[in-house]
């Protein structure tokens, strides 16, 4: 699965590339409302009435608003996928429906480009508002072909599925540990000299190295475990774990 992510990744960055602002920005947002749609119809029934609901002209669900609000309602979209859904939905509005030049760095564009998520798939800070956009979308649309393809295999009665996805840590357990560590250590330093965007980028990226680490002690024996744990409150305190539902236990 992890290596059919970032082959869809790159492919998709490919036939990103070279498109100007306008053109990546409705791009985008096509690939978004036609997974949305994808979504719906791999999780409801598959009879006529659903396809009514869904496509065709006049469908209750054929906007791009309605297939957001309706995929958040069924509980396949995060609260944050929901958001950033809903900042892609605005963005494209204003560079469709004005006859004035528009470009990233108008105020308008450039608040909902910048209150995107960041993607956590790309571990390099996006220097530009495009970078921005594209790696935060991209990564989304990936994280919506999961779901679809969490459907397919499942068929299960409607339970909530919408989920955020992380790159993996090739290699032994003791020694993604140390990477962990590391990067923390990287991390915390970088903060303390960093301001704006980036330190609001380095906040998420020390969260995603935080959950990594969670992740490999979560797969060590338990004395290893111990050992580990100890090591990590020595760069972050038991607060700064509570996002993740890994290791309760550890935060007495």
């Amino acid at each position: 699965m992890t290596e059919e992510i970032f082959e869809q990744l790159n492919t998709l960055s490919a036939r990103l590339h070279g498109l100007n602002e306008q053109g990546l920005v409705l791009t985008l947002a096509a690939f978004a409302d036609d997974s949305l749609r994808e979504l719906l119809l791999s999780y409801m029934f598959d009879n006529a009435a659903t396809k009514k609901l869904v496509s065709g002209f006049d469908a209750p669900l054929g906007t791009f608003s309605a297939k957001i609000n309706a995929a958040f309602s069924l509980g396949l979209i995060t609260p944050g996928q929901y958001s950033d859904l809903e900042h892609t939905r605005k963005i494209r509005n204003i560079f469709s429906h004005t006859w004035h030049e528009v470009s990233f760095q108008v105020p308008s564009v450039e608040k909902h480009i910048l209150a995107l998520s960041y993607s956590n798939l790309h571990l390099v800070f996006p220097n530009t508002l495009r970078e921005k956009l594209e790696t935060s979308i991209s990564s989304l649309l990936l994280e919506l072909k999961v779901a679809i393809s969490r459907i397919a295999k499942e068929r299960k009665k409607p339970v909530p599925l919408g989920s955020r996805i992380y790159a993996g840590i090739p290699g032994e357990g003791e020694s993604n540990f140390n990477l962990c560590i590391s990067k923390l250590g990287e991390i915390s330093e970088a903060l303390e000299v960093t301001a704006g965007e980036e330190k609001r980028f380095l906040t998420h990226a020390k969260k995603l190295w935080i959950e990594k680490c969670l992740r490999v002690i979560s797969h060590s024996s338990e004395d290893i475990q111990n050992l580990y744990i100890g090591k990590l409150f020595e760069l972050v305190s038991p607060e700064e774990t509570k996002f993740s539902n890994l290791y309760e236990g550890y935060r007495s």
